[in-house]
């Protein structure tokens, strides 16, 4: 009868030294990694709330990435806008001082730098950010017009995702911008320079003067076109500034369920070690007091 009950005794010894093996290997777990949840099998629902929000934390990550790219896009996009405006300016300026001297000197020596300047137009329409031509719309492969000022690209919109399901758009349709096409009282900015170049070149002084409106026009409707670029950019700064604050409270919830209290990790893990070494002495204890074969006979 006592052998029966020191073998039962045994039995409970052997099944608390393997709880409290267990309870101590998860303690050792969160003491050294310091986090409350381990494993799916702890908290199935807090684990799926922590499995979401890092989700959602990558995927804005993610945004907030293509974001900023864009951002920097339509800075370069802008950019060349911005150089437009100088060099129609730089023109005009040219074209005054032409008016009413077609046929003189004047005209002779403006000619070449007009020339010039326009050559400089077209390679600026053309600038590249990476691999893309800017003002090329989804054409942006090639260049966005030719040397002849003929617009090779489309006034199709490149769209970036900002926020979830929230898109703008972060180029300029040239078309518009440069050939005034949609745009009340648009002026075709290219067409105006090569009158001017034909006007000195055959010294003809109507297509000199001709060309003055368009220019004044030109740069209210490159402003325009910047005016765009500026509402889009704002929009991406919000968002970006939206995701970072959003992304330090996710990680911040995250924290409060995922992250353990050190001083309460540790206090658990000595207790956890001081409940298995009483159950190991207590097997031991039974093991001396009954040797095996008289406590597992039959």
């Amino acid at each position: 009868m006592p052998r029966v009950s020191t073998a039962q005794f045994f039995d409970t010894t052997q099944r608390n030294i393997q709880n409290a093996k267990e309870k101590e290997a998860v303690s050792g777990e969160k003491a050294s990694s310091l986090k409350e949840l381990s494993r799916p099998s702890q908290a199935p629902a807090e684990w799926l709330i922590v499995a979401g929000q890092k989700n959602d934390v990558s995927v804005r990550e993610g945004i907030s990435k293509n974001a900023s790219l864009a951002s920097h896009m339509i800075n370069s996009t802008d950019g060349v806008i911005s150089q437009a405006q100088e060099l129609v300016s730089k023109i005009h300026v040219l074209a005054l001082s032409a008016v009413g001297n077609a046929v003189g000197d004047v005209s002779k020596h403006v000619l070449p730098e007009v020339q010039g300047l326009y050559e400089n137009f077209i390679q600026n329409l053309n600038s590249k950010f990476g691999s893309r031509t800017l003002l090329g719309g989804q054409k942006s492969a090639g260049p966005a017009f030719d040397i002849e000022g003929n617009f090779l690209g489309d006034s199709k919109k490149i769209e970036v995702e900002i926020d979830r399901g929230v898109f703008v758009p972060i180029n300029v349709s040239a078309s518009q911008a440069i050939l005034g096409e949609g745009v009340k009282d648009g002026v075709n900015i290219i067409q105006a320079m090569k009158d001017l170049i034909q006007g000195l070149a055959t010294h003809n002084p109507d297509l000199v003067g001709g060309s003055l409106e368009v220019f004044t026009k030109a740069t209210d409707q490159l402003s325009l076109c910047r005016t765009q670029l500026a509402g889009s950019s704002l929009q991406i700064e919000r968002s970006i500034e939206s995701n970072a604050l959003g992304k330090i409270q996710q990680l911040d919830a995250i924290a409060q369920i995922e992250e353990a209290n050190p001083i309460k990790v540790f206090s658990d893990l000595a207790r956890d070690q001081t409940v298995l070494r009483a159950a190991l002495e207590s097997s031991h204890k039974i093991m001396s007091e009954s040797p095996a074969d008289i406590l597992l006979r039959p």
